[in-house]
């Protein structure tokens, strides 16, 4: 994918020109802060305290793998919610682009895999469903901001 940048935060996304709306109502500006917000605190929740996370969200036991994991992801949800956070006021560039793609990406992967989780396998109660959800309707207001650039 190939993007251009002019004034007035005008892209050229794959030959296709696009302007960055600044007046819509769920701008990516506003999604990146509220998932890089978000991300970052569970990011955090999770490196200090990984076993009440883990706890929560799947109802079973923790063993020193999933604390080790547990941190893991928190590591890497808390450079994602900061990517988010410090891109959210340069979402016309290339940099903002890919963040909010990166994070669109993650949440639709994260919902698939968290309703899965709770549908398929059985695990966890109402908090991994409400997750699931939570990054389902996150990844749609994205994926709608996203085309809403394209004009």
């Amino acid at each position: 994918m190939r993007v251009a940048f002019g004034s007035d935060h005008a892209a050229i996304i794959a030959g296709t020109p696009c302007v960055i709306a600044k007046g819509s109502r769920m701008s990516l500006r506003f999604l990146l802060t509220i998932s890089g917000a978000l991300e970052a605190l569970v990011g955090v929740l999770a490196l200090i305290s990984p076993a009440p996370v883990v706890s929560l969200l799947i109802k079973g036991p923790t063993d020193s793998l999933a604390i080790v994991l547990a941190r893991l992801f928190g590591a890497g949800v808390f450079a994602l919610g900061l990517a988010c956070f410090k891109t959210r006021n340069d979402v016309a560039s290339p940099a903002g682009l890919a963040v909010s793609l990166g994070i669109t990406s993650y949440n639709l992967l994260a919902a698939a895999v968290l309703i899965w989780a709770a549908a398929g396998l059985s695990l966890g109660g109402m908090l991994l469903w409400v997750a699931g959800f939570g990054h389902a309707i996150l990844g749609a207001l994205f994926v709608a901001a996203l085309v809403g650039t394209r004009r």
